[in-house]
C-alpha cells in the first residue's frame, strides 16, 4: 500500500511514472490508457490543464478507492477472463496466464511459472480461495491476458471459487509469494442451487405470490455485511462458524430468484454493531482492529474531499498544433465546440456530476444527485454508458467529412485536411483569443478536441521537435477566418448537392442580363465558383470566383421565391419582393462582398 500511494504522488511529477501507474490501473471506460497516449504525446510536460486535470482526478479516484473498498494495486498480479483449455494439456490443478507487461509500453509478453493464488468475487468462504500452480505450455501460447484453467480432475477451478464458470466470469490472480496463505486449498463449498419448484400453468396469482416473496426475502446485502462485521470482529475472521453458515447463506439467496428457496438470516446471525470502516452512520460502529480499519484510518479525507480546489482552467496553447489550413475549419469549430459544451453541460446536470473532468473521465468523486432507485454503481454505468455515446457521437461529427464512400472508414488519404480541422478543434478551444470568445458557464471546458484524442497526439508527436516560433502563438486574423469559414461553408453544400446528385461540385451562375436563361441547367465551366482539388480534398477560391459566388447566393435566394410563386414558369428569373435582399454593386470590394455572403 505504501508503495501504491507514493507512486500516485508521482505522476503529476514525472510523466514517465505516470505512463506506468496509468497502464497498471486500467478501467472498463479505457480513460486510463487515453490518458497515457496523452501523457506521451508530451502534453504532461507542457502543463496542459486537461490532462492535469484528469492526473488529480486519478489519484483522488485512488485513494477514495483505498480508504473506503480497500482497492490495493498488486504489481504482481492480473484481473483475467477464464477461459477452459481447449487443448486439454493443462493438469489437474494448473493454470497458464500470459499477460503483457504493464511497466513496458505493452509488447512484452509474460508467462507465469509460480504458484498463484485464484479467486473470485465475491469472496466468503475460506474454500473459495484456490492456490494453484502457473505452469508454460506452448500449445497455449495464442492465449494472452487471460487465465486458463485445466479440463481435467474431479471438480474444476472455477466452480470452487464462489461457485464461478466460464461464461464470462472474471478471476484475480496473484503470483506475490507474500500474498500465498500460509493454509492452502481450505475444503471448498459446495454451491449447488436448490431444485426450483415448478409450476405447470402460471397464473396472475401465482406471479403475484412470487413477487411479494422475492421483496420480503430479498437480504442478499443484509447477509454480506454481516459476514463483513462477524469476520471482523472474530479472532479466526472468516473461518469463524458463523462466517461459514453465513456464506452458505449468500449462496442462496444469490439462487434464490431461480429456486424460489429464501435464506433464512436467523437472529443470532443479525450483526447490530458494524467496523467504522464500513461507515454506517446510522448504527452503532466500533473502531476496528483488523487490516481493513488500519486503511481505513490511514486515509485523511482531507486528501480527496477539497478536490475541486486542484483543478484547473488555465489553458496555454500548444503551437505544435498549429498546422497550415486550419483557418479553413475554424468558423465551423466554433459553432461545434458551443453545441459540444452546451449539450455537455446538459449531459452534467441530467447525470448529477459537478465538473466537466469528472464525467469525461468517469472518475466521479462525489454525486450531486443519484436517482433514487440506483445504487452508486448502477449510476455510474449508466453515467458512463452515456458519455461513451456522446463521445461516439462527437467523432463522428468529425470524421463524416473523411469517410470513404463505404461510409465505413476514414480516408487517410485526407491526412491533411484531418489534421488541419483536429488543429482547429484544438484552437478553439485553447487560444486564449478564443476562450476570451465565451464567458459563459461551459466556455472555460477543454475536453472538445480530445474525442478525437489520437488526431492530436498524432500532430504533437509529428511536430515535437519543431522549434519555438512565437509567431504561431498569434491570433489568426478574423477577417481571415471569416473569409475561410465562407470557403468551407460553400464546399460542404457543393459537397451535399453532389451527394445527392451523383454531380461534380458546382455552384450555378446566372447571367442577370438575360432573365430567359435556364440557370437550372444551362451554364459553362468557366462559372464554376468552387475548385476541388482531388489531392488534398481542398476547396479553393480566387477572388472572382467569390464575387461570382456571392451572386449565387443571391440568385439562388430569388429561386426559392420563385419556385413558391405560381406566377413563375421555372426558367425565367423573377425579381425579388424581398426589400431587404441584399444588392451587390458592381464597383463591391472584396470585403462587402464577404460580408453580404456571411448575412
Amino acid at each position: 500500500m505504501d508503495n501504491m500511494l507514493h507512486d500516485i504522488d508521482k505522476v503529476l511529477r514525472k510523466p514517465e511514472e505516470a505512463v506506468r501507474v496509468l497502464l497498471s490501473n486500467t478501467d472498463e471506460a479505457g480513460t486510463a490508457s487515453t490518458m497515457a497516449s496523452i501523457i506521451q504525446a508530451g502534453f504532461l510536460e507542457r502543463q496542459d490543464p486537461y490532462i492535469k486535470n484528469l492526473l488529480n482526478l486519478f489519484r483522488v479516484n485512488i485513494l477514495k478507492d483505498l480508504k473506503k473498498k480497500a482497492k490495493i494495486l498488486v504489481p504482481q498480479g492480473a484481473f483475467l477472463l477464464g477461459v477452459m483449455d481447449e487443448t486439454n494439456t493443462l493438469e489437474e490443478g494448473e493454470i497458464f496466464v500470459q499477460i503483457w507487461d504493464s511497466s513496458s509500453t505493452g509488447t512484452v509478453r509474460q508467462i507465469i511459472t509460480k504458484e498463484c493464488v485464484v479467486f473470485r468475487n465475491p469472496c466468503f468462504h475460506p474454500g473459495d480461495i484456490r492456490v494453484v500452480q502457473a505452469v508454460d505450455r506452448p500449445n497455449l501460447h495464442h492465449l494472452v491476458n487471460v487465465v486458463v484453467f485445466s479440463s481435467k480432475g474431479y471438480r474444476d477451478i472455477p466452480s470452487m471459487c464462489s461457485g464461478g464458470d466460464l461464461d464470462g466470469d472474471d478471476y484475480s490472480v496473484y503470483w506475490d509469494p507474500m500474498l500465498i496463505p500460509p493454509r492452502k486449498n481450505y475444503p471448498p463449498m459446495d454451491y449447488t442451487a436448490a431444485k426450483p419448484r415448478l409450476v405447470e400453468d402460471v397464473t396472475i396469482r401465482d406471479i403475484q405470490r412470487f413477487f411479494v416473496n422475492y421483496i420480503n426475502n430479498d437480504n442478499l446485502g443484509q447477509i454480506a455485511n454481516a459476514h463483513l462485521a462477524t469476520a471482523d470482529m472474530s479472532d479466526k475472521g472468516a473461518m469463524d462458524g458463523r462466517c461459514i453458515l453465513l456464506a452458505q447463506l449468500h449462496s442462496e439467496a444469490v439462487d434464490f430468484p431461480k429456486s424460489g428457496k429464501p435464506a433464512i438470516l436467523s437472529e443470532d446471525l443479525i450483526v447490530r454493531k458494524f467496523p467504522d470502516f464500513m461507515q454506517k452512520k446510522d448504527k452503532e460502529s466500533y473502531q476496528s482492529k483488523k487490516v481493513l480499519g488500519h486503511i481505513y484510518r490511514s486515509i485523511d479525507k482531507s486528501n480527496y474531499k477539497d478536490y475541486m480546489s486542484m483543478l484547473t482552467e488555465e489553458a496555454a496553447y500548444d503551437t505544435r498544433l498549429h498546422v497550415p489550413g486550419m483557418e479553413y475549419y475554424i468558423g465551423e469549430a466554433r459553432e461545434l465546440r458551443s453545441d459540444y459544451n452546451r449539450d455537455l453541460l446538459g449531459l452534467m446536470n441530467q447525470s448529477g456530476v459537478q465538473t466537466e473532468a469528472e464525467i469525461v473521465s468517469g472518475y466521479i468523486i462525489k454525486w450531486l444527485k443519484k436517482g433514487k432507485s440506483k445504487t452508486s454503481y448502477e449510476q455510474h454505468n449508466s453515467t458512463m454508458k452515456a458519455v461513451k455515446s456522446f463521445k461516439s457521437l462527437w467523432r463522428k461529427e468529425f470524421e463524416k467529412e473523411f469517410l470513404e464512400e463505404s461510409k465505413n472508414t476514414v480516408d487517410m488519404t485526407k491526412r491533411a485536411n484531418i489534421e488541419a480541422k483536429a488543429a482547429a478543434w484544438y484552437y478553439v478551444t485553447y487560444h486564449p483569443e478564443e476562450r476570451q470568445r465565451d464567458y459563459s458557464e461551459q466556455g472555460s471546458f477543454l475536453s472538445f478536441p480530445w474525442v478525437i484524442y489520437d488526431y492530436i497526439c498524432d500532430i504533437a508527436k509529428k511536430n515535437t521537435h519543431r522549434a519555438q516560433d512565437t509567431s504561431l502563438s498569434l491570433p489568426i486574423p478574423e477577417t481571415v477566418i471569416e473569409e475561410e469559414h465562407a470557403k468551407h461553408m460553400l464546399a460542404k453544400k457543393a459537397m451535399e448537392n453532389k451527394d445527392n446528385d451523383d454531380k461534380e461540385p458546382i455552384v450555378e451562375i446566372v447571367d442577370e442580363d438575360d432573365e430567359d436563361t435556364d440557370y437550372e441547367s444551362d451554364f459553362s465551366e468557366d462559372n464554376e465558383a468552387i475548385v476541388y482539388s482531388g489531392n488534398t480534398g481542398m476547396f479553393t477560391f480566387n477572388n472572382s470566383e467569390l464575387r461570382r459566388a456571392v451572386q449565387e447566393l443571391n440568385i439562388s435566394n430569388d429561386s426559392e421565391n420563385s419556385r413558391s410563386s405560381p406566377q413563375n414558369n421555372g426558367h425565367v428569373r423573377p425579381t425579388s419582393n424581398n426589400a431587404n435582399q441584399p444588392v451587390i454593386q458592381a464597383d463591391a470590394s472584396n470585403e462587402d462582398l464577404m460580408k453580404i455572403l456571411l448575412s
